[in-house]
């Protein structure tokens, strides 16, 4: 019976390891799992916040009208297009350098990508107010004078709808579209 009792005692003690190292072993798996939960997670956070932050400069660099598109015509033709635009209030800085923004120009029988290449007299960005240099800020007007003259294909009629789309390097761009009046003056406000 002794013999009995010190083997029942022998095997609560290696039942006891064994549960005891089990545990840990659970401890063990159970931590790491957590930690690749846990470092997915702050992953995933971190992405999202990126996104956010892309989506927030997106919006932040976006540019309007800063009163009228002028049209200017001889000898019953369009001769050039001038569209005058700003900052939106509380966005951000736009470069409009050539070869940064992206001027876009349609009409019903022309479609024109970038005419607002490097060394280029097809379209013209100049500072109407502002201080001097090449990006557009807060309180700056700047004027988009596009000679559809040197547009290939270009044929602009009374009642023709144009577009023009400025795209700046960062932030959402701006399209004008405007229809032409049934007849043309030398100078015209197609506001």
């Amino acid at each position: 019976m002794n013999n009995e009792k010190r083997i029942r005692k022998t095997k609560k003690g290696l039942t006891g390891l064994e549960t005891a190292i089990i545990l840990i072993a659970f401890v063990i798996v159970a931590s790491a799992f957590s930690f690749a939960v846990l470092n997915l997670g702050l992953f995933t956070t971190q992405k999202t916040g990126e996104v956010m932050q892309a989506g927030l400069e997106e919006t932040l660099a976006s540019i309007e009208t800063a009163g009228a598109v002028v049209a200017k015509s001889s000898s019953g033709s369009i001769t050039e297009i001038v569209v005058y635009i700003k900052s939106s209030v509380g966005k951000g800085e736009v470069d409009v350098r050539a070869g940064k923004l992206v001027i876009t120009y349609r009409d019903k029988g022309t479609f024109k990508e970038n005419i607002y290449p490097n060394n280029s007299t097809m379209t013209i960005v100049y500072q109407v107010t502002g201080d001097g240099d090449t990006v557009l800020e807060y309180g700056e007007v700047w004027a988009v004078k596009i000679n559809v003259t040197q547009i290939p294909g270009a044929d602009l009629d009374p009642n023709d709808v144009f577009s023009i789309e400025i795209k700046p390097p960062q932030g959402s761009h701006l399209k004008v579209e405007r229809r032409l009046p049934p007849s043309f003056d030398p100078v015209m406000d197609l506001t």
